[in-house]
């Protein structure tokens, strides 16, 4: 496998959003990889996404860009700038969000267009692509114009005449009534209407094109109004004033609240842009701050992402918001003593006795886990409920007295005979059994002990019967049970499953590394762990870290699963691989350090995607590993400095 310990972003995935937002903000504005803006994001589907609002930015020319190139101004800075080289003149894009005294919310991007100095002379024309469902941007009339509103697109507005629109010198008149809502503001150029890219069935608006020599310049701003429709004092000197106000907020704002520092300067880059891309997918919800997955598909608080997610803040410098996450968590608990955000997803329960536990151990809050423990009893009886499930099934059944049919997530999806529950079963128990000893709770600690005693038996049982191996001799044991289908979807798919949907003897084994590390319900030697490494040592060549492990079984990676298996080798007494896999994993993220949850192997071309970005559980994970090379709990001790090589 590729071993540079070097952060380049040389797999950086070829869809990008970043945010520009604010910690805690509802207004999640992306940039894509080309600096456009994103706005009111939709799904339909798993598979099938688009945004309510789209803005593109780009420069007449004959031929496409040469290249793009984006990054922020630094790591915790999130002022995007966008950088298009065509082949006579190169566009900068530098699109920042703001929020002023009043707590408005608006956007900007400042655009600069430079001719090439070997060039004698360009025509240089700015052009703006907008895009939204049966809306038409305009000024108020077809005159060049300042103001763009959104208007329902039977008010567009034409002249009566073609001739009368080419031969009249048209100035807008500042008393007829805007068409619709403000939308954005250009400065100082006015805007006039212009000819879509390709034709397509969308707005477009252009400045007055400029004749420029080699080497002179014409910028600009655009002002996108997000919450609110006072835009008569914005303009570019405003927008000029509101860059330094959202630089120094940024500058001022202590991210992370407590430095984890290492001596690569590169990697401290991506603990800080990590730990701003948590706070800006956070989000106040019923008064409770929620550290969410990301700004778009992810937008929410899930269970075993939170768990991390709020380990995580806890490693920052964030203990109270981190904590308040309990709160959040609890709002999941559920007449039957589950602890869960979707019902289907049953491991959930044992994730949230893990969070519970982590949370008062690392603010010392055993109070606040004695006040929490007629939930935790509730929880665990429903485990017990869960068991009982499986000793009813039928004896040839293949969880036949291990856990029901249920959903495994990380790859595997539908409902089916599985082992990742299994793993968080057993972590949540083994978890609540040692602080319940610790705690004086006697009676509930052999209740834990006995209840994760009989699982472990049952789940070794059932794992050495699904053993298999590779064509090389390679064991493994595949996180799904015989018969319940090879489609990572659907269970019951009735043709021949393709080889891109087809389950992969890696798929799913997220939870098996989470139950390693940080579960230890294995010791590093158990075959169990041994087995686990050596397959995903067969599998991580491509691009540094394990392939084919989530929900695109084909050709594609997970990259935060770096993590998750950089944490069982470190474990297991690997720190060389761990460390590898973290500078693999960084090489994943893109220029701005943010994360897609998954996308392809870059060579392939595929071109895959899934999952959200920024992709905040992987920003946590990049962190954790950061900090577990530091400083790792194992048992009782502290081991320090385990990343470092023997000599």
């Amino acid at each position: 496998m590729p071993t540079a310990r070097t952060i380049d972003f040389r797999y950086a995935p070829p869809d990008r959003w970043t945010t520009i937002c604010f910690p805690d903000d509802p207004h999640k504005s992306l940039v894509r990889e080309d600096g456009a803006l994103l706005y009111g994001f939709h799904d339909r589907t798993f598979d099938s996404w688009r945004f309510r609002r789209l803005l593109e930015f780009r420069l007449r020319s004959a031929h496409g860009p040469i290249s793009i190139d984006q990054q922020t101004e630094s790591a915790k800075i999130p002022v995007v700038v966008t950088t298009i080289t065509y082949p006579k003149a190169t566009l900068t894009l530098r699109a920042f969000g703001h929020r002023d005294a009043e707590g408005r919310r608006t956007d900007v991007v400042q655009w600069t267009a430079k001719v090439h100095d070997d060039v004698d002379e360009f025509l240089t024309l700015f052009k703006i692509d907008a895009y939204e469902m049966a809306t038409v941007f305009t000024g108020r009339s077809l005159a060049p114009a300042h103001a763009i509103f959104a208007a329902p697109h039977d008010q567009d507005i034409r002249l009566p005449d073609f001739f009368e629109s080419q031969s009249t010198y048209l100035v807008e008149d500042p008393n007829v009534s805007p068409p619709g809502p403000i939308a954005f503001v250009s400065s100082p150029q006015p805007l006039i209407s212009a000819h879509p890219e390709g034709f397509r069935p969308c707005s477009a608006l252009s400045i007055e094109p400029v004749i420029l020599r080699g080497g002179q310049e014409i910028g600009g701003a655009i002002i996108v109004l997000v919450d609110h429709e006072e835009y008569a004092a914005l303009d570019d000197a405003w927008a000029q004033t509101a860059l330094t106000e959202t630089r120094r907020y940024w500058q001022d704002l202590p991210v992370p609240a407590r430095t984890i520092h290492v001596p690569d300067p590169a990697v401290n880059d991506m603990i800080v842009a990590c730990a701003r891309n948590i706070l800006q997918a956070r989000e106040i919800k019923n008064g409770v701050p929620e550290f969410q997955v990301g700004p778009t598909i992810y937008r929410n608080l899930f269970v075993v992402d939170g768990h991390f997610l709020l380990e995580c803040a806890q490693y920052l410098g964030y203990p109270d918001e981190a904590f308040a996450g309990l709160d959040a968590l609890l709002k999941r608990v559920r007449p039957n003593g589950a602890i869960a955000e979707m019902e289907f997803h049953r491991k959930e329960t044992g994730i949230a006795l893990a969070t519970l536990v982590r949370q008062c151990e690392l603010m010392g809050r055993e109070d606040r886990l004695l006040e929490l423990w007629p939930t935790i009893q509730n929880a665990i009886g429903y485990i017990e409920s869960m068991r009982e499930e499986a000793a009813a099934l039928p004896e040839d059944a293949p969880n036949y007295r291990l856990l029901p049919d249920t959903y495994a997530d990380g790859g595997i999806g539908g409902k089916r005979a599985e082992y990742t529950t299994v793993f968080w079963t057993l972590v949540g128990l083994s978890w609540i059994a040692d602080a319940a000893e610790r705690l004086g709770k006697v009676a509930d600690g052999e209740r834990a002990r006995a209840a994760f005693a009989d699982l472990m038996a049952d789940f070794r049982r059932c794992f050495q019967r699904d053993r298999r191996v590779l064509v090389d001799g390679t064991p493994y044991t595949a996180m799904w049970m015989t018969g319940s289908g090879a489609h990572h979807w659907i269970t019951d798919y009735p043709l021949d499953v393709p080889r891109h949907h087809h389950l992969r003897p890696q798929s799913g084994t997220w939870a098996i590394n989470n139950a390693i590390y940080p579960g230890e319900i294995f010791a590093p030697d158990d075959p169990i762990v041994q087995e686990q490494l050596a397959l995903y040592d067969k599998i991580d060549d491509a691009e540094g870290t394990p392939v084919e492990t989530g929900w695109q079984p084909y050709n594609c990676l997970w990259g935060y699963d770096a993590s998750f298996s950089a944490h069982a080798w470190l474990y297991a007494g690997r720190p060389d691989k761990a460390v590898d896999y973290l500078y693999a994993f960084a090489n994943h993220a893109a220029p701005t350090r943010v994360w897609r949850e998954e996308q392809s192997i870059t060579s392939t071309d595929n071109r895959q995607i899934c999952g959200d970005m920024p992709h905040n559980w992987a920003s946590a994970e990049f962190i954790r590993l950061v900090r577990h090379l530091l400083v790792m709990e194992r048992g009782d001790t502290l081991s320090l400095l385990p990343g470092l090589p023997a000599e």
